[in-house]
């Protein structure tokens, strides 16, 4: 059997046309009948061309011969190669990838990432959680916190008050503590990091000077993304999301850095909303346990609602270092939830 094709040799892009005769056990690659190269069957690379591309052979020594007849298949070609070349070809194999491939990518990043994401905390030494915890606070100490201007009275106070909580709640106060700072960055806000430690800001305070039991109800919120690991874990769900979809789009760097980025901040924005019910869960549980009520989560959730409304309508801007809003389901929903 002869196939006409272009021989290039190792390293170069030069090539002859030549013609490749096959036996049973090798092929010779021929110029004017003089043999350029011979090599085994069984030696030979075959890389399998897609449908309209020539089916290409690499030797060993790095030479190649690529068919003039882009429709030629050699006659050693495996099964295996065959298919793929089949499926490439069939409308209902293109079809059914057009239908399952965001199927899959559904399944992956949120039903098998969150899976894998709590599994993978329980495995996580303490020292490391706390170490994470510390940089993060570091950095955003760094950046976004000032020293609290609350009265040392008023901080003691809710200090006891806080620590009262942990008591009958039987949680470890040298894991749980409590911090004060002033932020115009974050303004009247709270949040929790890995390690255990609550931040609370001085306007937050402030805004709740008047309603203690929704302040209570708002630490108890920040106690359950704590005693849930959510920092953790939404940690680990966006570093597997930007794998899983780094495996999915291969080498399209473009398309993969815009989907990377977009789609990694959805699914972060999903698992947090998640996490806000849970920790919202948590802290109506545990409001009803201690004896207080659920309005005073719904009481605090108003008021922290119309803060946030009022400095967006007359300051003009959003808080991007906490983007509040977007990653946490609606107020109204919130409050809804817990006066009933």
């Amino acid at each position: 059997m002869h196939v006409k094709g272009h021989y290039f040799p190792k390293a170069s892009s030069n090539y002859q046309e030549c013609v490749a005769s096959i036996s049973d056990t090798h092929i010779d690659i021929k110029h004017d009948e003089y043999i350029i190269t011979r090599h085994a069957i069984t030696e030979l690379n075959l890389n399998s061309g897609m449908a309209g591309l020539a089916d290409e052979l690499s030797f060993t020594d790095g030479s190649r011969f690529i068919p003039l007849d882009v429709n030629y298949r050699w006659p050693f070609k495996s099964n295996n190669h065959q298919i793929m070349e089949r499926l490439e070809k069939s409308k209902w194999a293109i079809l059914a990838a057009v239908i399952l491939t965001p199927l899959f990518m559904w399944l992956a990043l949120y039903k098998a990432v969150p899976a894998i994401a709590v599994y993978s905390i329980d495995t996580l030494p303490h020292n490391v959680i706390n170490q994470m915890g510390e940089q993060s606070f570091t950095v955003i100490k760094k950046l976004a916190l000032d020293d609290s201007e609350l009265p040392v009275e008023q901080q003691t106070k809710i200090q006891q008050h806080f620590n009262t909580m942990l008591e009958q709640l039987s949680l470890d106060k040298s894991i749980y503590r409590l911090s004060f700072y002033k932020s115009e960055h974050f303004g009247a806000n709270a949040f929790a990091l890995p390690h255990g430690r609550i931040v609370i800001t001085d306007e937050l305070v402030n805004l709740l000077v008047d309603q203690p039991n929704a302040l209570k109800a708002v630490l108890l919120h920040e106690i359950g993304h704590i005693v849930h690991q959510h920092s953790v874990r939404i940690t680990a769900q966006s570093a597997a999301s930007t794998i899983v979809l780094a495996v999915i789009f291969g080498d399209l760097e473009g398309i993969a850095e815009v989907a990377l980025g977009t789609g990694a901040s959805f699914a972060q924005q999903g698992f947090s909303r998640d996490m806000e019910r849970e920790a919202d869960s948590f802290a109506l549980t545990q409001l009803e346990y201690l004896g207080y009520s659920s309005n005073d989560f719904a009481d605090a959730i108003e008021t922290l609602q119309y803060s946030h409304t009022s400095e967006n309508e007359h300051l003009k801007k959003v808080n991007n270092l906490l983007e509040y809003l977007s990653s946490h389901p609606s107020a109204q929903e919130r409050i809804d939830n817990a006066r009933e």
